[in-house]
């Protein structure tokens, strides 16, 4: 199979279209990422699993635009943007802060729009419920920001060397941590959709109970899964770790 390429279809969407996929899987990134932190999925996952990622205000080639600061705003419109890619079987993956934009999603899109995902995929974030596992940094010096979410691994050594990048990512980075850093729970009924929670074998950042009281909001079971690779295993996900998110996936 070639290589595949994400189309842009709308400013919100980036998709490696699929003659008869049996599912689409909508990636929400985490803080400060773009859609391109999916880029090698649609290649690794099986020709069943069509992947569509997000494309949020603020970052790569939608930049000019202001990074999102009200998270209902940013639900409604991601919705009202995903609802033509959600006529028939999908299921949405966040990876940190985007598990809590999926948790958003789903409900939004279901109460609102009559379109329930089949399953809800959030990793490496503790349930929407729980307090943020490490100390927050929306509001911590530049040069903190830069050591902290790269000993987390979600920046790498050359873009931490490159001053002008840096100078860039920095606002949306911090943009992005300041929304779901304050991220403030309602509490509301469990969803009607499983969710799967996943987490890297090294993320030390992590505690797995506060993945699995992912269970409490959902009425219709959780599974967790433990795959290769830290924090953000979605950078550099192995045929291990795509193998885990096919069979969940796929599972009836």
């Amino acid at each position: 199979m070639g290589e595949a390429v994400f189309t842009a279809e709308s400013p919100w969407v980036r998709r490696a279209a699929r003659p008869a996929p049996a599912l689409r899987l909508i990636c929400l990134p985490h803080a400060g990422a773009g859609a391109s932190a999916f880029r090698t999925w649609p290649d690794l996952l099986p020709p069943s699993i069509e992947v569509l990622a997000v494309q949020l205000p603020g970052r790569e080639d939608r930049s000019k635009e202001d990074p999102p600061t009200r998270l209902q705003a940013l639900v409604r419109a991601s919705a009202i943007a995903l609802r033509p890619f959600c006529t028939g079987d999908f299921a949405l993956y966040g990876h940190c802060a985007g598990a809590l934009l999926g948790w958003e999603l789903a409900r939004e899109l279901g109460e609102r729009h009559g379109l329930w995902p089949r399953r809800l995929l959030a990793a490496a974030q503790p349930a929407p419920h729980l307090p943020p596992s490490e100390r927050p940094l929306h509001a911590v010096a530049d040069a903190d920001l830069v050591a902290e979410v790269g000993r987390r691994g979600g920046l790498p050594a050359a873009v931490q060397r490159n001053s002008a990048l840096l100078e860039m990512l920095l606002p949306l980075i911090r943009a992005d941590f300041t929304l779901w850093e304050t991220y403030q729970y309602v509490p509301r009924p469990p969803l009607p959709v499983p969710v799967t929670t996943l987490r890297g074998t090294e993320d030390t950042t992590i505690p797995i109970a506060a993945l699995h009281s992912w269970a409490e909001h959902t009425t219709v079971g959780h599974t967790h899964h433990e795959v290769d690779g830290g924090h953000y295993f979605v950078n550099q996900p192995t045929e291990r770790t795509t193998r885990v998110l096919a069979r969940a996936l796929l599972a009836e």
